[in-house]
């Protein structure tokens, strides 16, 4: 084999390992390119109002916006499977919970997310609670928030979240409104490669050993 065939498998049995490496269980931009009929997005409930739709995004051309009212909450909601279109969960599994976020809750409010694990009849298995994240996020830059809930219970089959921005009152005192964007949500497994996945690794390994050994001696 030339030191040139050597290279090409060694780059590619890295590239399939990289690649191998983390499987995404969840869906381009976090489901916010796509109008909804009834609602801003259309993998996206809403559940009070403020949620929209803004198109400073993270990538793609928008993001979901929660800008409440004050003295009240913007609120959006899915279930992974009848809203978002994803495959059950896997018992077992522990995937990582991830999104992009920008903006600040107001000087009187807060935002928060909530993930919780649900069986086939909308029980709740596992729940990871109000996460408030108002303090890890500002106005001019994105900030990518990551959360794990643990392994996947047996017989849960869906992801249910929540991102909410509530707001106290705003009289003009230079408190100032909130709002929140969110991009890219994921729910992503780490998977773990394949048996051939581990041989070409090794093969391309070699490759690369045994061409560095050639320029050596060279």
């Amino acid at each position: 084999m030339s030191m040139k065939s050597l290279s090409l498998v060694a780059a590619a049995a890295l590239a399939l390992c990289a690649g191998a490496a983390q499987a995404a269980n969840g869906f381009a931009n976090g489901g916010f390119e796509d109008a909804g009929i009834t609602t801003p997005a259309a993998s996206w409930l809403a559940a009070a109002s403020g949620y929209s739709r803004s198109s400073d995004a993270y990538s793609g051309n928008w993001s979901a916006q929660l800008a409440s009212p004050a003295l009240n909450a913007a609120v959006m909601l899915q279930n992974s499977i009848e809203q978002g279109g994803l495959p059950p969960l896997v018992a077992g599994d522990t995937p990582t919970f991830s999104f992009w976020a920008k903006g600040t809750a107001g000087t009187t409010g807060n935002v928060l997310y909530a993930l919780r694990y649900l069986d086939g009849t909308g029980n709740i298995l596992a729940n990871s609670g109000n996460q408030f994240f108002q303090g890890a996020i500002n106005p001019n830059s994105w900030t990518q928030i990551t959360y794990n809930l643990g392994p996947v219970p047996v017989g849960a089959v869906a992801a249910f979240v929540e991102f909410s921005q509530a707001i106290g009152p705003i009289d003009g005192r230079e408190l100032l409104a909130g709002k929140v964007l969110i991009d890219d949500v994921s729910l992503s497994v780490a998977a773990i490669p394949e048996p051939s996945t581990y041989a070409l690794m090794l093969a391309g390994l070699a490759g690369v050993g045994l061409l560095a050994k050639r320029r050596r001696q060279a």
